[in-house]
């Protein structure tokens, strides 16, 4: 049993805790190989490479150039020149302040991407693309750990090649090279989860019919099914036995257009709570710019909440100017403990904050069961703040009125969050026992 998943995006691996925490902790395969695969998770290209992905990443500025050359970095990007040439672009991985290398894009004379080495999450270059004049991708070549050719992949021929044991294998794409994978790796595959109509789908019509399959379908339905899924209720794909929505609205659309059919069902996420809200009048906003949308209408509006200030920077005058107010602390350069500890202690958070979101900000805050409230040109995360929560910059009056009722009134918050719970699509250990326990 297996989850057979295409790229590691949010979705995949919020469905892969919520398959984990609802006790079918299957083993997880990627298809696409990005470095940064959750822990305990592989890929083709990293079985046949032998990575472990135990290590520590590299950091912007370990990497080993000619002299003279030299590394300049930001909290969001950095970049390589030789005189004031710059010879490359550093691309972080997630989140961008910690400076951690996910891959390096290095230029030709005329300043055009010629290639790109990935790094992975050990700090192990795993792959390198190469690319044509027009600056699309042709070739990536995967490294084992000693830095040998192990496998390349044309993107033009859609071959793949693969030196294993002295000899040299072809497969024509990308299915039959992970159809050879699964043989390898003698999985058990009588029961598969997918959330892609793609490729991983094309695998499951290779595979005998004699399986209990799931799609997990998170993607929007408009006017039809898409073929692929139609090919599944028509019956052409019998070990599928179960097409899961993780979203309500395109569930509902989905039984509109096919009401007669008995494959659908509707599951959101089941997140990693971290803690349950204390019903406190704390209010944290994470930040590196010191726009904060109307923050002196809230303060003022709000003279009994304490209000916690936190950058990874150093901060502004204007911001450390605000710290004089006797409920507004301020947390310049904020360790990770302390703001570990921020999470923990307020119940509150105001996405209010102009420029980039910090550390994945809104979502740590939905996780430690903070209510979350922001404005039209801040918002910078929807999936986790209930529409209602969402104000014009002119309403930060009404913003403060609901602060502060929900600081009062404890029944009146525990609504707010259920709203900003059935936003984030959030399901419970027992609806995905319920309908993932009948497929057989």
């Amino acid at each position: 049993m297996i989850n057979l998943f295409d790229k590691n995006d949010q979705k995949t691996r919020d469905l892969m805790t919520s398959l984990d925490q609802a006790g079918f902790a299957h083993q997880t395969v990627f298809l696409a190989d990005d470095g940064w695969l959750p822990l305990g998770s592989e890929s083709p290209y990293m079985y046949f490479t032998g990575r472990t992905n135990q290590g520590r990443a590299r950091y912007f500025n370990e990497l080993t150039l000619p002299k003279y050359w030299e590394i300049h970095g930001s909290n969001s990007e950095a970049s390589i020149s030789f005189y004031g040439v710059t010879k490359a672009k550093i691309n972080y991985a997630l989140p961008k302040e910690r400076r951690l290398i996910k891959s390096v894009d290095w230029l030709d004379p005329s300043g055009k991407l010629h290639f790109t080495d990935h790094y992975d999450r050990a700090g192990v270059r795993f792959a390198q693309t190469v690319y044509d004049k027009a600056q699309t991708p042709i070739v990536r070549t995967y490294f084992d750990e000693a830095q040998n050719e192990v496998i390349v992949e044309n993107f033009v021929t859609k071959d793949i090649l693969l030196t294993q044991a002295g000899k040299t294998l072809n497969f024509k794409n990308l299915v039959d090279f992970t159809l050879y994978y699964l043989a390898q790796r003698k999985f058990d595959l009588q029961q598969i989860f997918i959330n892609s109509l793609g490729t991983p789908l094309l695998v499951l019509a290779r595979l005998p019919q004699t399986g209990a399959d799931v799609v997990f379908w998170q993607e929007e339905l408009t006017d039809n099914i898409p073929g692929n899924m139609q090919f599944i209720l028509d019956g052409e794909l019998p070990r599928v036995k179960k097409i899961v929505m993780q979203d309500e609205k395109t569930y509902a659309r989905a039984k509109e257009l096919v009401p007669e059919t008995e494959m659908f069902a509707n599951l959101g996420f089941i997140y990693a709570k971290k803690r349950a809200n204390h019903h406190q009048k704390t209010a944290l906003i994470l930040t590196n710019s010191d726009q904060l949308e109307q923050f002196i209408t809230l303060v003022d509006e709000l003279p009994d909440f304490e209000f916690k200030i936190a950058a990874v920077t150093e901060m502004s005058q204007h911001l450390m100017n605000l710290g004089q107010a006797d409920n507004i602390e301020l947390y310049p350069n904020v360790s990770q403990k302390e703001l570990a500890d921020l999470w923990q202690s307020a119940d509150f958070y105001l996405d209010i904050n102009h420029q980039n979101e910090l550390q994945n900000a809104v979502r740590q805050a939905y996780e430690n069961d903070m209510l979350i409230l922001s404005f039209e040109n801040t918002l910078h995360d929807p999936n986790f703040v209930a529409k209602e929560n969402v104000y014009r910059p002119s309403e930060a009056k009404a913003m403060a009125a609901k602060l502060r009722r929900a600081a009062s009134e404890r029944k009146y918050l525990a609504e707010l969050l259920a709203k900003q719970a059935k936003q984030a699509k959030e399901a419970t250990v027992a609806q995905y026992q319920e309908i993932l326990g009948q497929v057989k």
